[in-house]
């Protein structure tokens, strides 16, 4: 039987660090945490006393198949199917290098998401596991319209989501306003009524998966809410007028109902820059208030490259007034469980030895995420010192 010691373990359920843990690994699952000085002299171990070690980190939004580049749009737009997989293969790598063992896709054209997680499942390429959520659901001519999954009305809406979940969907994400990135849509206004946001949510409640709603303007972010999505990606409280218009009564419907918030704060200092304050003044609200909050980042879009998460974590403590322990939280365990995600996200018995080891104290210092040494994927070590093993 394989032990891992940590120093200083960071669990991801919340709890405070402990210090000196000897976790227990059958294959790939851990069944078993004790003190440290209790281990087998015998006993395989991987010693990592000089680490702090915390689970895989979970990034909760994302776009494997996008290129990152300046002009991302330009390249999904070009850019055959296999193309695509290449892209996302490279994205999945670098997402992996940097400590991130589980990703929600949320946004790729036909089955080239399904594809890649596939292959990453079945140890063709190396990657973290994928919660993949295929084409977006948009309006015609909506945003991501280009990615082919258009629906119009209640029966529209349903009819599409059935699609992508035959299709193999593990997720669903439909488009509650416009995008920055689709020109000739409007970001302040709902693209879909409470009713038609509704019958996604009814077709992903059947299939047990979470659904994703984009929405930048408060009408949609209000829509969105009132018919009960999972996460409401972005949520930037934009106003008809482009300024901010905050609605506290929905925040609070947010926290009542379990509406959680994807934020993807790092791409606000090059998307909306002259709003960035007001916004961040508007997620601390939301905090003060109990939204829950799960780390995500949007990369793949322009200049957004696969290993930014740790950036979103600064930022969350940072800018949002998060403790480093409620951060990480909300890229492990808190993900976990919004996500529906029952065998990653902590480190317990009976979920998977998906592990991160780092320098220094991320509890203290939330920069010390970034201070890699090795990466474990059930149990097995992929990187290590930023480099994959393969």
């Amino acid at each position: 039987m394989q032990v891992i010691r940590a120093g200083k373990l960071i669990d991801g359920t919340g709890a405070d660090v402990q210090h000196d843990r000897a976790l227990y690994l059958d294959d790939a699952t851990i069944v078993d945490i004790r003190a440290g000085a209790q281990i087998a002299a015998d006993a395989d171990v991987l010693d990592l006393r000089e680490y702090s070690v915390i689970p895989g980190l979970i990034d909760a939004h994302v776009h494997l198949t996008f290129s990152a580049s300046s002009n991302a749009l330009a390249d999904v737009l070009s850019d055959d199917d296999q193309q695509l997989l290449l892209r996302g293969v490279a994205a999945a790598r670098q997402a992996l290098r940097a400590g991130i063992t589980t990703v929600r896709d949320l946004g790729g054209r036909g089955g080239v998401t399904f594809r890649l997680r596939d292959a990453i499942a079945n140890a063709i390429v190396a990657g973290p596991r994928i919660l993949a959520a295929g084409a977006p659901i948009t309006i015609t001519g909506g945003h991501c319209h280009f990615l082919g999954l258009e629906a119009d009305g209640e029966s529209g809406v349903r009819a599409a989501a059935r699609a992508q979940l035959k299709a193999g969907a593990d997720c669903l994400k439909i488009m509650a306003t416009g995008g920055r990135m689709t020109p000739g849509t409007n970001t302040l206004v709902a693209q879909y009524t409470v009713a038609e946001l509704s019958a996604a949510v009814e077709e992903a409640a059947r299939r047990r998966v979470p659904l994703a709603a984009h929405a930048l303007g408060t009408a949609g972010i209000r829509n969105a809410t009132a018919a009960g999505v999972t996460t409401i990606e972005h949520c930037n409280w934009l106003g008809s007028d482009g300024n901010i218009e905050f609605d506290e009564a929905v925040a609070r419907q947010m926290a009542d109902t379990g509406v959680a918030v994807v934020a993807t704060l790092t791409p606000l200092q090059r998307a909306a820059p002259a709003l960035r304050d007001d916004i961040m003044c508007c997620m601390r609200r939301m905090r003060e208030l109990g939204v829950t909050f799960v780390a995500g980042t949007d990369v793949g879009c322009s200049l957004l490259p696969f290993d930014l998460l740790p950036r979103e974590l600064e930022i969350l403590v940072e800018d949002v007034g998060m403790s480093p322990l409620e951060a990480i939280h909300a890229a492990t365990g808190g993900s976990a469980r919004v996500l529906g995600l029952a065998t990653v996200g902590t480190l317990e018995p009976g979920r998977l030895a998906d592990l991160v080891a780092v320098e220094g104290d991320p509890s203290v210092r939330i920069q010390d995420v970034r201070r890699l040494k090795l990466v474990l994927k059930g149990g097995t070590v992929v990187a290590e010192n930023g480099l994959l093993l393969d």
